[in-house]
């Protein structure tokens, strides 16, 4: 296909599909070694030579080898979730769910990840750190909509949220997380209020 060309309907599934594929091949690779080696005793190009990618490759799909153990890609807030937060037409915190849901990715094995973060406690700060910048990102682009403190606390109501759903949940969706999200905030609001 040219440059010129459009692409054939199917196309942008197919990549899409393939993105997936490789996202998933780095990550159980990364999973793989660190649970059986630990995260010091494996390198990035290990991952890369059993997963098939260059270490180019990997760093488009995860910041770190950490990161792609645990299935957790950097967090950037896209663009259209970011726009339509700040034309919010709900309440702070419910836009706030639905900002999380749609820039926040959950991994899809989190049994694998958890048994990775009991086996192999060197993970945790992995994990913490993917959280706050994840934190960190949402706090940016919530104090464009309101004062910096309320952006603060707000968003640090629904992370707490977050590691409330992805405990008890799977989701199959962003608009199914951005529900449980509200669902777990309301509950936390009406036990503050006991």
């Amino acid at each position: 296909m040219t440059t010129t060309e459009a692409p054939a309907p199917g196309d942008s599934g197919l990549r899409e599909r393939k993105k997936q594929q490789t996202r998933a091949a780095i990550h159980r690779s990364a999973l793989e070694l660190v649970t059986d080696r630990g995260l010091a005793g494996v390198t990035v190009e290990e991952i890369c030579a059993a997963a098939g990618v260059s270490p180019r490759t990997f760093f488009n799909y995860f910041p770190s080898k950490g990161n792609a153990a645990l299935g957790l890609p950097a967090t950037t807030v896209p663009d259209p979730a970011r726009a339509t937060f700040l034309a919010g037409a709900g309440t702070l915190v419910s836009d706030l769910c639905d900002l999380v849901a749609q820039t926040v990715t959950l991994p899809e094995d989190r049994r694998r990840m958890k048994s990775l973060v009991q086996a192999r406690p060197e993970m945790v700060p992995t994990m913490l750190q993917w959280m706050a910048e994840a934190r960190s990102a949402i706090v940016e682009v919530a104090a464009e909509r309101t004062d910096a403190e309320a952006a603060r606390t707000a968003v640090t109501l629904v992370m707490a949220a977050v590691i409330e759903v992805a405990h008890r949940f799977s989701v199959a969706s962003r608009d199914e997380l951005a529900d449980r999200l509200r669902g777990v905030v309301a509950e936390m609001g009406r036990l503050a209020a006991v």
